[in-house]
């Protein structure tokens, strides 16, 4: 039977806390290196706070929605913003900060999320944010505006052919980070049986998943009789990043 769907959002909030833990002490250490370094440009100082900033940012982003495509509440999100905004305000010690944050709310995207698992062998988890920050000190001001996307999707097609009382399936599985080719940490594969149960392609002997080292992945695995026309065949995916995406296709019978 197929596993069923665990609500782990515990377990990953932890994950995600220590992100961010670890995160915020970058960025401590590096607002005390560099309150330490008066001899800098201020230019300088402020230019490397924003690009910490900015990648602290993302790594938030990151974490949130490795949360969220695992059963996490869709607020974790803002929430974990809201506690960085109030951070970044209150940790440069050169001079004031103003940070803010909004939720991408256009088509397809709602409070910042995309989470869409089709039927039709596409699936995605994405987060998307715009950020302000400004920074201002005795030397002047300096404005950044930026945006964050992160994007899990996966493509999936099946064949099924029908061969000496067995079906042989094939199962195509590529993998993508913001559009580009991208490797999983962990795939799983599940067919239907002919009364509609699902099953794990895994625990097959016969199992055999190909890794291209390129985002392209082969699953290959022999089911026996009675004859199943349109099987259904769905795919669980962790990037190396741990989120999750999972899509559901039919086989191709030939």
């Amino acid at each position: 039977m197929r596993r069923l769907r665990r609500n782990n959002s515990g377990q990953v909030l932890i994950l995600a806390a220590l992100a961010i833990a670890f995160i915020i002490s970058s960025v401590m250490v590096y607002v005390y290196q560099t309150s330490r370094s008066l001899s800098m440009e201020r230019s300088s100082i402020m230019n490397g706070f924003v690009r910490n900033i900015k990648l602290g940012s993302r790594n938030l982003v990151i974490g949130s929605l490795a949360n969220i495509s695992w059963g996490g509440s869709n607020e974790t999100l803002s929430n974990n913003l809201q506690r960085w905004e109030s951070f970044v305000e209150s940790h440069y010690y050169l001079g004031e900060s103003a940070f803010s944050f909004e939720l991408y709310e256009d088509s397809p995207y709602s409070s910042g999320l995309r989470i869409l698992w089709g039927t039709n062998g596409f699936g995605v988890s994405s987060a998307k944010v715009d950020f302000s920050l400004n920074l201002t000190d005795e030397s002047g001001d300096l404005t950044a505006r930026y945006s964050v996307n992160v994007t899990t999707h996966i493509t999936i097609s099946a064949t099924s052919q029908w061969i000496s009382g067995v079906h042989l399936i094939n199962v195509t599985i590529n993998v993508f980070n913001e559009g580009s080719p991208a490797l999983c940490k962990n795939i799983t594969v599940y067919y239907k049986d002919e009364w509609g149960n699902w099953h794990n392609a895994g625990l097959l002997n016969n199992y055999i998943l190909e890794d291209y080292g390129n985002g392209t992945y082969l699953a290959r695995f022999i089911v026996g009789p009675p004859r199943v026309y349109n099987r259904e065949i769905q795919v669980e995916c962790f990037d190396q990043r741990e989120i999750y995406v999972e899509a559901t296709t039919t086989c191709e019978d030939i």
